[in-house]
């Protein structure tokens, strides 16, 4: 096998560089606009401009070489070598001058090619400082960005406005080398400084935005992932619900609560802030255990460190006692490093010894290990036993490659149980392109096991540029990792992305740690970190330094405690039963029957978990009806099924109604077929103690195509809040001609309900189509014109609220949005509503959707709508939360719920139907529906809630609130499916 010689340190001051290969990056085509004057005098910048080297005590911060290109619209290119790096990137510049003068508020724009030819950062990439700089004292700076690049040619295009007036030559563009944290060499060409004056405006003009192939809502890898975690991270859990006699319960309510993903989602973490937490970090440790289930020291259990050579605020004390305190946190924690074989990260008392060759370094090596396992070992499940050997491998050539089997041999002596990592960086990173080092990384687990070290894990560092790698990208290569060790478990360890861009961040993120979640060796992701006050790159935190979640926090909240989180409410079946498939790991669930509950504790692995419940109570004597049928139209000649669930003592006899006559049919399920005229049907349950009959329920029969049931009247009440809380509620017309509605927005009528905390003055806003700029009509207080309307179209009065806001308007077949708000930022609950005012005409309302803010009690989203017609219209019904952010919305509802109600004349409303998570429904028929309506996809796997059902004709109410009283902005969906 071949390892990496001390040869490849000579070039870049002892450091080994990584030679990587291209990438191919694709970004969208851009050209430069016409009418641009250049700004700068040398002919090639890269070669001929001024070049500030920077000589030090160590020599040149970095060099300058011209080099030959091919293959690009420019054949010379700057070579820069930066060899001393300062951490200030102007100490070592090109210079170009400006040849004109230049006014403030100028438009300027800078061209530019850049690539990677050597680095050691984590990220695989290497990086500059491109600015525009006035003269001195001010040094005002127009434009100051750092783009990074891989081995590809990457092309540049940073527009900016010119800040000040300057004559020629006072100001100038400029490129700094000397601020990477690690040695690099880079090249860049093809530079163009282009003047356009007042002529062209910062949006005319292009701009390179960076994307990462995999990125699109749509891409084909979601879905294949998407399987993949319904089999590897989720298992059937069913309970069953017995009474004393062991008779099954029907009709019990289940409710299901996740506490803990057998998932390790964690993040580094540091010893001192978790037992003495400051000021300033507070909520440092609130935070941590809120988010993560896993943990890694940083530092602490370094060698340096741990054996006090960093300070106070590093002592194995302290350790101990932080990994002791996250025991008993249910935190599980893995150590990080054991030996990290380089002189730069051993012990500075080692170093002459190590240089020198001293014999008895290997020794000292294997005494560390047991220094630091023997008083950890309780409180670690895992560790990274060797840190990044493709460029830290000083002792192995000093001592020989074999010892690394003996660090592995002397971690399992002291730590029996422990899964032993290799860890190494840009494997996944740097476009993934770097097959070099991912083969000597393969050769080295391989190098490992030839010689029976118990290595049981491989560990991935995640340190990601601004231009991370694609997501297809990194499933091959865990693959590769995969097909040539099955038997490895693997981790990203060290996961960031350097970028100033937030929602790339974020999207990066979500869709790696989802391509992992996918993978089945994947063991867990592990965050660099997650404060900016305490990360070593803080652009890469999930939290500010403020502690407010960047959009990358949000993301993560909403996939790993939305999406993936299950915390549902069931209803037994026919046989005590209550089943739905759900994330693995750690669950309460909360039994209820009558007034009888019982609560218990389960972990559910990808094998299932099916406890039984026996409840200290008999089944009710009377009939009851646990599920009422539903009804659907079908064409003439076809078939289909109703059912019912009932329970009793004895087991109730069903009998089926025919338009109010008994039939032979007596099984709780029964099937009709060469149904040719419509009919209504109901059922009746009936033992010694009574009998109960079901609702009504129509099967209807129509000629596919002849269909005219409608949705007429709809409304949505809820709290009406400022900003993005405002309601927001939209409605299609279908149709050929314009339809006459009346739009209402009511707030202090609703107190004369009984309903408190009304909004005091609301106002409406209407809006056609995409433009949510121009309403195309508004209100504030309605007109007494409309109480005309109100009285035809049966809805309530608005006698005494002249607050309240309607409109009648005559709107083309079109979509249409209604934005409630209150008058001066004013906030509470109101409904909007939206009525046909037309009946007869040939065109139709077909769906209300409405966002708003979802609190508790009367503070949930309210949907009304009517069903007009003869028999019954199938309805998808939606609650979205979790997907909704990923269009932007923030704060939304992590996981809603659905209840479906219709009105019973003299009783209370009859709840139907309740979804939690749309993925336990028919997620075939509903995807396919949404489709067909033309509503936006639901994210595979979510929390958001669905149902699809056919409905009488007859007024509806369905409720959209959280799961456990949780709140956020979600959207109320209603369709009528054609």
């Amino acid at each position: 096998m071949r390892f990496p010689s001390s040869l490849f340190r000579a070039r870049l001051t002892s450091a080994f560089l990584l030679f990587l290969s291209p990438l191919a990056l694709t970004l969208p085509a851009q050209e430069i606009p016409s009418g641009g004057v250049s700004l700068v005098n040398p002919t090639d910048i890269a070669t001929e401009a001024g070049f500030y080297a920077n000589d030090t005590a160590n020599g040149p911060v970095a060099t300058r070489t011209a080099v030959t290109v091919t293959g690009q619209s420019f054949t010379t290119a700057a070579q820069v070598a930066t060899l001393n790096p300062t951490g200030q990137f102007y100490s070592s510049a090109i210079t170009a001058s400006t040849n004109r003068a230049v006014a403030d508020g100028d438009i300027v724009l800078l061209h530019f090619f850049m690539r990677a030819i050597e680095t050691t950062d984590e990220t695989g990439t290497v990086v500059l400082e491109a600015y525009f700089e006035g003269p001195p004292p001010a040094y005002t700076r127009s434009l100051s960005v750092r783009p990074t690049a891989n081995t590809t040619w990457t092309e540049y295009f940073l527009p900016f406005r010119v800040q000040g007036n300057y004559i020629a030559g006072a100001a100038g563009i400029k490129f700094g080398f000397g601020g990477p944290a690690r040695a690099q060499v880079l090249e860049f060409g093809g530079v163009e400084v282009l003047w356009y004056g007042t002529s062209r405006t910062l949006e005319e003009m292009p701009r390179t935005s960076f994307q990462y192939d995999g990125r699109a809502t749509d891409a084909p890898w979601r879905a294949a992932a998407a399987q993949r975690i319904d089999t590897h991270r989720k298992g059937d859990l069913a309970i069953t619900v017995r009474d004393a006699a062991g008779d099954p319960l029907p009709g019990a309510t289940v409710r299901v609560r996740q506490t803990r993903h057998a998932f390790e989602f964690g993040t580094a973490v540091v010893a001192s802030r978790l037992m003495n937490p400051g000021t300033a970090d507070a909520p440092y440790v609130d935070t941590f255990l809120e988010l993560f289930n896993a943990g890694t020291f940083e530092n602490d259990l370094k060698w340096q460190p741990w054996d006090g050579a960093w300070g106070a605020a590093f002592a194995r004390t302290q350790t101990v006692a932080a990994l002791q305190w996250l025991q008993t946190q249910n935190i599980v924690m893995r150590g990080h490093v054991l030996v990290w074989p380089s002189v730069r990260n051993m012990p500075d008392t080692l170093t002459t010894r190590i240089e020198a060759a001293d014999p008895t370094i290997p020794q000292v090596i294997l005494d560390h290990i047991d220094d630091v396992m023997e008083p950890t070992t309780p409180y670690l499940t895992e560790w990274d036993v060797m840190n990044e050997p493709y460029d830290n491998y000083d002792i192995m050539e000093t001592y020989g490659y074999e010892h690394m089997i003996d660090w592995w041999n002397r971690a399992r002596a002291n730590h029996p149980t422990a899964d032993l990592y290799i860890n190494d960086y840009a494997i996944l990173a740097g476009g993934g392109t770097n097959t070099a080092k991912q083969d000597a990384y393969a050769n080295t687990v391989q190098y490992l096991l030839d010689g029976g070290a118990p290595i049981t894990g491989i560990g991935f560092q995640g340190h990601f540029s601004a231009v991370p790698t694609g997501i297809p990208r990194i499933w091959t290569l865990l693959q590769r990792y995969a097909t040539e060790f099955p038997q490895m478990k693997f981790r990203i360890t060290e996961l960031d992305i350097s970028t100033d861009d937030e929602e790339l961040q974020a999207d990066f993120y979500r869709d790696l740690i989802t391509i992992c979640m996918s993978h089945p060796q994947m063991e867990g992701v592990q965050f660099w970190g997650f404060w900016e006050g305490a990360h070593w790159r803080p652009a890469s935190a999930l939290f500010a330094l403020d502690w407010t979640a960047k959009p990358a926090a949000i993301a993560y909240r909403n996939l790993v405690f939305g999406d993936w989180w299950t915390d549902t409410e069931l209803i037994a079946d026919q046989n005590g039963q209550a089943a739905v498939r759900a994330f693995n790991g750690d669950y309460t669930y909360t039994v209820v029957y009558g007034d009888t509950t019982a609560t218990g504790t389960i972990t559910l692995t990808s094998d299932g978990a099916a406890p039984s419940v026996t409840l200290d109570v008999a089944s009710p004597d009377q009939p009851t009806i646990v599920t009422q049928p539903f009804g659907t139209t079908i064409a003439p000649g076809g078939s289909t099924t109703l059912s019912t669930v009932v329970s009793g003592n004895p087991t109730p006899a069903v009998t089926w109604y025919r338009n109010g006559t008994p039939t032979a049919l007596t099984t709780p399920t029964i099937s009709l077929t060469d149904v040719v005229e419509s009919a209504t049907y109901h059922a009746v349950a009936t033992n010694a103690n009574g009998s109960v009959q079901t609702r009504s329920v129509t099967i209807g029969v129509r000629a596919p195509g002849t269909q005219t049931e409608k949705l007429a009247n709809i409304s949505t009440r809820g709290r009406v809040g400022t900003g993005a809380a405002i309601m927001v509620a939209g409605f299609v017309i279908n149709g050929t001609a314009a339809k006459d509605v009346v739009i209402r927005a009511v707030g202090p009528q609703l107190g004369e309900f009984g309903l408190p905390g009304t909004l005091a003055d609301p106002r409406i806003r209407i809006f056609k189509g995409d433009d949510q700029i121009n309403p195309i009509a508004e209100n504030d207080d309605w007109s007494p014109d409309l109480a005309a309307d109100f009285a035809t179209l049966g809805a309530f009065a608005l006698e005494t609220d002249t607050k309240s806001a309607a409109v009648r308007l005559s709107l083309e077949p079109d979509r249409y949005t209604v934005q409630i708000a209150g008058a001066q930022d004013g906030t509470g609950l109101a409904i909007v509503e939206v009525y046909d005012a037309a009946t007869g005409a040939p065109v139709e309302m077909v769906n209300i959707s409405t966002r708003g803010e979802v609190g508790t009690g009367l503070n949930k989203l309210v949907a009304g709508f009517v069903i007009a017609g003869d028999v019954p219209q199938q309805v998808l019904i939606r609650g979205i939360g979790p997907t909704l952010g990923g269009f932007g919305v923030p704060h939304t509802l992590a996981n809603p719920i659905l209840r479906l109600y219709e009105p019973v004349p003299g009783s209370a409303a009859r709840l139907l139907l309740t979804n939690d998570n749309w993925g336990t429904g028919d997620t075939t028929a509903i995807t396919a529906t949404t489709s067909t309506v033309g509503g936006f996809a639901l994210t595979n796997g979510s929390a958001d809630a669905a149902l699809l059902v056919s409905l009488e004709p007859g007024s509806y109410t369905v409720e959209l609130a959280g799961v456990a009283d949780t709140t956020g902005i979600a959207l109320i969906e209603v369709y009528r499916v054609p």
